[in-house]
């Protein structure tokens, strides 16, 4: 028979081997935590512009504006549009996640824009005025 002691050695371990699989995982993914955070910004810009993310990984936008601001993918990628959330774009403090699809392959790059203050690139670039991009790692 186990003691207290022996017991609470046991939950102790069993805790310490979970330790970096919750929610503060630096990769996002499933835990529903976002792997990196995209700031929309007063300039009519996203900050950082381009960001590097495993696939999977979630993305966060969040308006540090008080100008209302959208994401949209140039090329129509299912999910990225913080269109059916934020139908008059997101306003200042919102945020908006987006899960890259884990089937992604790396280097490739999702382009993005602002409906407000940007418009869509063919795909393979940049559009203009407030864009963005997400490449797979």
């Amino acid at each position: 028979m186990k003691t207290i002691q022996q017991f609470m050695f046991l939950v102790a371990l069993a805790c310490v081997g979970c330790a970096g699989t919750g929610s503060g995982s630096s990769s996002g993914g499933s835990s529903g935590t976002p792997a990196v955070t995209v700031q929309m910004t007063g300039g009519h810009a996203f900050n950082p512009i381009n960001v590097t993310v495993p696939a999977g990984s979630i993305v966060q936008w969040k308006n540090v504006d008080t100008a209302r601001h959208t994401v949209a993918s140039d090329t129509n990628v299912a999910g990225m549009n913080s269109d059916p959330a934020f139908g008059s774009g997101l306003p200042g403090g919102a945020t908006f996640n987006w899960t890259i699809p884990s089937g992604a392959t790396s280097g490739t790059v999702f382009f993005y824009h602002c409906e407000i203050h940007g418009a869509a690139g063919n795909g393979t670039s940049f559009g203009s005025g407030m864009v963005g991009s997400v490449t797979v790692q």
